[in-house]
């Protein structure tokens, strides 16, 4: 079970939330003493927007710490990959840059009519993909995709 449950902000928010129940049921029920419309709006005004802030106020402060303890472990198993990386590099006598490196982004794969970066969606699926530069791209006549943005082919 998630350890944010016992959180102190998780519980102000869950203690704002109540809160703006309750401020919703006194409205709620105050209105409905009073029958006449110019005496319910002062009741629903003033309980109504109260509970609805508190609620909004409460929910708002829950989901920010459920995102800062995602972010918390999500940084801690990146620490956990890179320590991994690192050992893996020194025992294999491989270098931690050439484990992480990136693949190069001057390379495009060509489609049909445009070219693309390797990771665009678009040609995800493809099997028949071609790795060209740029230049050559724009040689063959290909035009940049308008989604993974490619690098432009250089102008002769």
């Amino acid at each position: 079970m998630r350890s944010w449950v016992r959180s102190s902000p998780v519980t102000a928010g869950v203690v704002l939330v109540v809160a703006g129940v309750i401020a919703l049921f006194l409205a709620w029920n105050g209105a409905a003493g009073v029958d006449h419309v110019e005496g319910q709006v002062p009741y629903l005004i003033s309980g109504g927007l109260l509970g609805l802030g508190l609620i909004g106020a409460g929910l708002t402060v829950v989901n920010v710490q459920a995102r800062r303890q995602d972010s918390t472990e999500v940084l801690a198993r990146l620490d956990e990959i890179a320590e991994a990386l690192h050992h893996m590099a020194s025992t294999t006598g491989v270098s931690a840059a050439v484990l992480t490196a990136v693949p190069d982004v001057g390379m495009v794969v060509a489609g049909r009519t445009t070219y693309h970066l390797p990771t665009c969606h678009v040609v995800a699926e493809k099997d028949d993909l071609q790795p060209m530069t740029p230049s050559e791209a724009g040689a063959r006549g290909l035009t940049r995709c308008r989604i993974c943005k490619p690098p432009a082919a250089a102008t002769a």
